[in-house]
């Protein structure tokens, strides 16, 4: 039995394809996969009620065997039919007085974006935000704004009514894999991990998004 968690980014489709070709290939292992926050992610792998967890880096919490995982910059994303998806790469610039959809203060996230935006003078019109990436994707996609995203949310997204860009400089979304601290990671949560980057460093490099 492997039991995973996973922050949204990654539950909410990619990870569970890159599940499904895993399980495939090994028809003797039961599996169980949950997508929660990072927080949560974090929680639930140091009560031990899942044998392995991703979570967004870097973490608070210290002392858990981690392994980073490919890191992939963050992308813009505008509706589409907005006026930004003439440009191949977008800049800080580009979002000068652009409705902006962020991710809720305290995020790594947040942080990390307004952080950009901030060194390079940029005025974004700061009126919506939300907790998750999914929602901040559903509201670009109805035309209310633009955001700088995740790359694996955005991909869910492209054929929904989101269109993605490079953006420069990147901003890089780092995540990790974490193993209970009680005990070392079973030799297929091990299999797992390494065989998912791997395909995380596939996808990258046959996807200019990202």
């Amino acid at each position: 039995m492997l039991r995973v968690a996973a922050l949204p980014a990654l539950a909410n489709g990619f990870l569970p394809r890159f599940a499904g070709h895993f399980l495939t290939e090994r028809p003797n292992l039961n599996f169980a996969l949950v997508g929660v926050i990072s927080p949560i992610v974090i929680d639930w792998v140091v009560n031990l009620q899942c044998d392995l967890g991703f979570a967004e880096a870097p973490m608070a919490h210290s002392g858990l065997p981690t392994i980073r995982m490919p890191v992939l910059p963050r992308v813009a994303i505008m509706p589409e039919g907005h006026r930004l998806c003439s440009k191949t790469v977008l800049r800080p610039r580009d979002f000068e007085c652009e409705t902006f959809i962020s991710l809720t203060p305290g995020s790594v996230s947040r942080y990390l974006i307004d952080d950009v935006f901030a060194k390079h003078s940029v005025r974004r019109d700061l009126r919506i935000e939300t907790t998750l990436s999914e929602i901040m994707c559903g509201m670009v996609s109805s035309g209310l704004g633009v955001s700088i995203c995740d790359p694996f949310t955005a991909r869910e997204f492209v054929s929904r009514g989101v269109v993605s860009k490079r953006f420069v400089p990147h901003i890089d979304f780092e995540f990790a894999a974490v193993f209970p601290p009680q005990r070392g990671p079973s030799a297929v949560a091990e299999e797992f991990v390494a065989a998912f980057a791997e395909h995380v460093r596939a996808n990258a490099e046959g996807d200019a998004t990202f």
